[in-house]
């Protein structure tokens, strides 16, 4: 198939375009707003105590910032899920449903600049997600 000089060159910088993002650190759209929306009350119930309400960190780490994840861990969303949905919350690990365990990583994810999109975060495909997990807030 031959393209157009025209085609040829919109496709050239839509590309180029795409690469930019990539090498800018543009985070990719993982989840859905309503999963955010979902997930804030689930972080509130069982998270904020030790989280902050603010993701900041008091008892347990930050989960915002420049330190979530640390520096040098090459976190993944699925290293980051599986400590969430097997670990988390703290005394009563594994204790939330499916759903609101997505819903949560949706909500933190929200809270660190990842923008939101039209497909649900899938529970089982995220843990075993290579997406790497860089906080967009400084």
């Amino acid at each position: 198939m031959k393209l157009s000089k025209f085609t040829g060159v919109m496709l050239g910088a839509a590309l180029s375009a795409v690469a930019v993002a990539a090498q800018a650190g543009t985070p990719p759209a993982l989840y859905t707003t309503a999963q955010a929306n979902a997930g804030a009350p689930v972080y509130t119930q069982n998270c904020a105590m030790c989280h902050g309400a603010d993701l900041k960190g008091v008892a347990g780490p930050a989960l915002i910032g420049p330190s979530f994840p640390a520096a040098g861990s090459a976190a993944t969303i699925g290293s980051v899920f599986t400590v969430l949905a097997q670990q988390m919350p703290a005394g009563q690990p594994g204790s939330l449903s499916h759903d609101q365990y997505a819903d949560l990583m949706a909500y933190i994810l929200s809270k660190n600049g990842y923008p939101a999109g039209s497909t649900a975060l899938d529970y089982t495909a995220s843990l075993s997600s290579k997406t790497p997990l860089v906080s967009q807030v400084k």
